[in-house]
């Protein structure tokens, strides 16, 4: 089923970057779309980011993160120091930190009240 949502994304608990009406595809629990040439997929257990370039795993469940260079063919494991994901009728929010990257992430997924 296809849904308009909005994405936040935060550093730091600082909003960096608001999206509204994205396209997503909705399957129970999961959101597919592409936001800045990025293909996003996010559902109870996995957070994933690709695009060309690089892929980027996000396990909640193992709490096990890993990159990809898809160029190089390089597969990085990354330590995850925090995770937290919070669900209600609309709205997901991850919270995550990696061993590799100094700031705290959230992203924050609502779907569109005007539907």
């Amino acid at each position: 089923m296809r849904k308009n949502i909005n994405v936040s994304l935060y550093k730091n608990n600082r909003r960096e970057i608001n999206y509204n009406n994205i396209n997503a595809i909705s399957k129970e629990d999961s959101y597919s779309f592409i936001m800045d040439k990025i293909k996003m997929f996010i559902s109870d257990d996995l957070l994933t980011r690709e695009n060309e370039e690089f892929e980027f795993r996000l396990d909640m469940k193992n709490k096990t993160a890993s990159y990809l260079l898809k160029e190089k063919n390089m597969l990085f494991d990354i330590e995850v120091e925090k995770i937290n994901i919070q669900k209600d009728n609309n709205t997901i929010i991850i919270e995550y930190k990696i061993s590799s990257d100094e700031e705290e992430f959230k992203i924050k997924i609502e779907e569109n009240k005007n539907e």
